[in-house]
């Protein structure tokens, strides 16, 4: 028990101070002034004020507010304390499902290098946008919060989301973040990581990916593979294709080495030539498996710390930089990435003209399913509803085919558009609002809203862009044709997205004659490249005399290959021959 003359001196200090701190939410303060007692008011028969005051009924004395503090902190040692709902918005806030949508193609346009359409997220595919069908696929998949990346043609990517359902969507939020600088994968994501909007793990995928699969699995793979390996960065997923299934890039192979167990990716070669391949000793380890026939759907399940690391290595300015380089310092970092196979459902990413006409094929021949013509998804998924005819034909309201006439297998027709007397059309598809002169073929081919196209013209593996007016009968092949100007429809350029070869050698493949290249051949400075190697000159012979572990000198080279901006090649011909 607190004695009285404790109670007194608490009255005195009372009455001495003014003013009171009394904290209030959000750790703000409040200056109350204190109710100093009036003469003689609840004042015994010979007290004074700054004697001891007389009980005010329901009012605790301070030995009874002592004993009151003392038994709420007992009480809420034993977890009888009422709780709060702050803790359970927090844990909501840090569950949060998100993704970084990329709508732009940051090496070239997917129809050639000089295509004026380089905005990807708008290219049309069976009449709705590459965006409609990534957005459609986040948001089923209950993703809540999406950062749509884009740094063309900004205001048509806002003006397509507001004026969808994408702008109310119940329970995710859609952001557009744009940088008009970002020329790269890697300024992406150096952007993302220098405004700090990543919270948790993410999805990352670009807007040419089309798939009918759930991304919460996908997400809880990854998690599980971070239970066993904390150094996990990433997952890739990836779909078994045979070389002549007409969905796979023509221009691209790739082989992958896993170890058979764990699936972690040992050794990753994006543009294999012959019948030679580069393991790491140290992943010579186990069983492994060697995948020849996998594909990059475009989506990956990254942690949190791959926009960290695209900022820590400058570097890396697509994805194959970033697996190889991920693979080659493994044992520094720690980092690794894991790699899952398609077993079940359908992800394609289109690259190119061939991928492009491809997956159409797949829309209209249900492989997507429910991602099909027929079914209402999409920006306005209540318009241009499509019914199903036989050989995968779909046609929307108001479609008028003349007699003579020959539609194909796997062609979609738009609403309001008429196709004349004599016009051949095989797996095309066209918009709405379309005039088709008689006597047009139309082959493998996509064209517009809005076109109108002139008697006896032909067109095979061609796209005409919305308000198109066409009228020379020459046979086009392989064109694109936008505002009246036809560019040739190219593959685009191989290794655009390898910007580095060199950072992917290994050390077998390393030539003795390159040695013999004069300094300076690779754009360094003679002073910058004399100072690296006595570095490393001086770090291997004093790791020989000190039987330095080797992992240490790893690392130490490594890190003077940062500090002078060394490629891998010239690091390793350093360290194998002593000079370059």
């Amino acid at each position: 028990m607190i004695s009285t003359k404790v109670a007194e001196n608490f009255n005195r200090i009372l009455e001495r101070n003014p003013l009171l701190i009394h904290p209030i939410s959000a750790g703000k303060v409040k200056l109350i002034p204190s109710k100093t007692p009036a003469s003689g008011d609840n004042l015994g028969k010979g007290q004074s004020a700054g004697q001891k005051t007389e009980k005010k009924k329901g009012q605790p004395q301070p030995q009874q507010q002592i004993q009151k503090s003392k038994e709420t902190k007992k009480e809420a040692g034993t977890g009888k304390a009422k709780p709060t709902n702050r803790p359970v918005e927090v844990n909501k806030k840090e569950d949060i499902f998100q993704a970084v949508l990329l709508a732009d193609n940051f090496t070239s346009s997917i129809f050639g290098p000089n295509c004026p359409l380089r905005q990807e997220g708008l290219i049309s595919l069976a009449n709705r946008k590459f965006i409609d069908y990534t957005l459609e696929a986040l948001s089923v998949s209950g993703v809540q919060e999406i950062f749509l990346y884009c740094s063309n043609d900004v205001e048509g990517i806002r003006e397509h989301i507001n004026d969808s359902k994408w702008s109310s969507l119940p329970n995710c939020s859609i952001h557009v973040i744009v940088s008009e600088d970002a020329i790269s994968l890697g300024d992406a994501m150096r952007d993302l990581d220098g405004k700090g909007l990543i919270k948790n793990d993410f999805i990352l995928l670009s807007a040419g990916v089309v798939t009918n699969m759930a991304m919460k699995p996908l997400l809880n793979i990854h998690r599980e593979i971070m239970k066993a390996d904390k150094g996990v960065v990433m997952t890739l997923l990836h779909r078994k294709m045979k070389s002549t299934h007409r969905s796979k890039p023509k221009n691209q192979s790739t082989a992958i080495v896993v170890n058979s167990n764990t699936h972690k990716i040992i050794a990753f070669d994006a543009k294999p030539t012959g019948k030679k391949l580069n393991i790491p000793l140290d992943g010579l380890q186990g069983e492994m498996d060697i995948y020849m026939d996998s594909v990059d759907t475009g989506i990956a399940v990254c942690s949190t710390s791959v926009p960290p690391l695209f900022s820590d290595n400058f570097d890396f300015t697509c994805m194959n930089d970033f697996i190889r380089g991920i693979i080659i310092n493994e044992e520094i970092l720690g980092n690794s990435i894991y790699l899952h196979r398609l077993v079940s459902g359908y992800a394609c990413r289109v690259v190119d003209f061939d991928t492009f006409q491809g997956v159409c094929c797949d829309i209209l021949q249900r492989w997507t399913y429910p991602v099909a013509p027929d079914m209402p998804f999409g920006s306005n998924p209540n318009e241009n509803l499509y019914n199903m005819h036989k050989n995968f034909v779909y046609k929307a309201a108001n479609v008028k085919t003349a007699a003579g006439s020959e539609i194909g297998k796997s062609v979609m027709i738009g609403t309001n558009t008429a196709i004349s007397k004599g016009v051949k059309i095989n797996a095309s598809v066209l918009g709405n609002n379309c005039k088709i002169s008689p006597d047009v073929t139309i082959t493998e081919s996509h064209i517009g809203n809005n076109v109108t196209i002139g008697m006896g013209c032909s067109f095979s593996r061609c796209i005409l862009t919305d308000g198109t007016i066409w009228d020379d009968s020459a046979p086009q092949i392989g064109k694109l044709i936008m505002n009246g100007e036809v560019h040739p429809i190219q593959p685009p350029i191989e290794g655009a997205e390898d910007t580095d070869s060199e950072q992917g050698t290994d050390f077998d493949e390393i030539d003795d004659d390159a040695s013999d290249e004069e300094p300076g051949v690779c754009g360094l400075q003679d002073v910058d490249f004399n100072t690296f190697s006595s570095e490393v000159m001086e770090s291997l012979s004093r790791g020989f005399r000190q039987n330095v572990a080797t992992e240490n000198l790893v690392l130490e080279i490594n890190s003077s290959k940062f500090a002078y901006n060394m490629t891998f090649k010239e690091n390793s011909l350093l360290a194998s021959n002593g000079k370059k």
